[in-house]
């Protein structure tokens, strides 16, 4: 994966460091100047992102969750971390660990 400038990552947190300042962007004032016409193609991009997102999602979900790692924060499973640490409802994080978990199962799919 290469930046802009042709220069690749250096590690995950450079990775998601960029995803928030891209999103930060699209969220802030300077996306409000996106003409109407163009709407159509950015959430065509979107789509591709959430996409992705989902499958990376996905991945670090089943690595965390098969290496039980939500225990040395003192969780019993996966959704109760998910609830605790990342502000999620009980829901959305039972969704999260079920997505994940038809993906994991599903390899073409979690690669799609």
């Amino acid at each position: 994966m290469c930046t802009a400038d042709g220069q690749g990552l250096g590690s995950v947190a450079e990775a998601l460091r960029m995803t928030r300042a891209g999103l930060d962007y699209l969220n802030g004032p300077g996306a409000a100047d996106l003409d109407p016409a163009a709407c159509g193609t950015v959430l065509r991009s979107l789509g591709e992102i959430e996409a992705k997102f989902t499958a990376a999602h996905a991945s670090v979900l089943a690595r965390f969750d098969a290496a039980d790692a939500h225990d040395s924060d003192g969780y019993g499973n996966s959704a109760a971390w998910l609830m605790a640490m990342t502000d999620m409802t009980r829901p959305d994080a039972r969704t999260k660990v079920r997505r994940m978990r038809l993906l994991r199962g599903q390899p073409a799919m979690a690669g799609a």
